[in-house]
């Protein structure tokens, strides 16, 4: 898998508790920052020269994706988009869209819209961090 491939999956992953997804600028590495109780590993020494070569990844918030949903639901038919909008207004939105996208035969469709969507921003993200390693 090529790293805009996995910076992809850890953006649409959305924060973890008590983990977060690390960049190497050096090498493109990605590492995992977590507890050694849930990886086995010692976490990332923060305090080390070598750290500054490391990035937090870019992760996607709930309210953020609310808003991806809410654009996307736009650009369907009106019929559509009114199933999409009850399913978004009201107590669990993202699983209520999710069945909603399946009912009507559109899941497809939403999951190359929302791939599009993190992948342009995490270009955007990767070439803001590229840059700041430049100067």
């Amino acid at each position: 898998m090529k790293l805009l491939d996995e910076l992809v999956d850890i953006y649409l992953q959305g924060p973890q508790a008590e983990m977060m997804s690390v960049l190497d600028t050096r090498t493109g590495d990605i590492l995992l920052d977590a507890p050694e109780s849930l990886t086995g590993e010692p976490p990332i020494d923060w305090d080390d020269e070598e750290s500054c070569f490391l990035v937090e990844i870019l992760t996607a918030s709930s309210a953020e994706m609310f808003e991806v949903m809410v654009v996307f639901t736009k650009q369907q038919p009106e019929r559509i988009a009114e199933l999409l909008f009850t399913a978004l207004d009201g107590r669990k939105p993202f699983r209520r869209f999710k069945d909603a996208i399946n009912n009507v035969g559109i899941d497809q469709q939403w999951y190359d819209f929302e791939q599009l969507y993190a992948t342009e921003k995490m270009q955007d993200w990767l070439s803001a961090v590229s840059m700041q390693e430049n100067h």
